[in-house]
């Protein structure tokens, strides 16, 4: 492994992307405006965006969990009892 010439600094891969002009011009104005270069705003939008559809995708999984589980006959019946005991719980707890 080669030692960092800068300790923490992370390699940059360089890569091309196809965008269309008016997405282009857009993307330039607002990282002009923020102080961004290019490969700063793409970078940041690509992290962000990434973000998003993990989270969406997390989302899904949990609401497929959900689902298979309010399937089953005994859901309603297990929540029915839990609010019935939680009701008369004291509020401290």
């Amino acid at each position: 492994m080669r030692p960092s010439v800068l300790p923490g600094y992370t390699p940059v891969v360089k890569t091309a992307i196809s965008v269309p002009d008016g997405i282009y011009t857009r993307a330039e104005r607002v990282a002009k405006k923020h102080g961004m270069n290019r490969s700063q705003f793409y970078a940041a939008a690509a992290d962000r965006y990434a973000d998003e559809l993990e989270s969406a995708d997390l989302t899904e999984s949990i609401n497929v969990v959900v689902d298979a589980s309010n399937a089953h006959a005994s859901t309603s019946f297990a929540v029915a009892v839990g609010r019935r005991v939680l009701g008369g719980a004291d509020e401290g707890w």
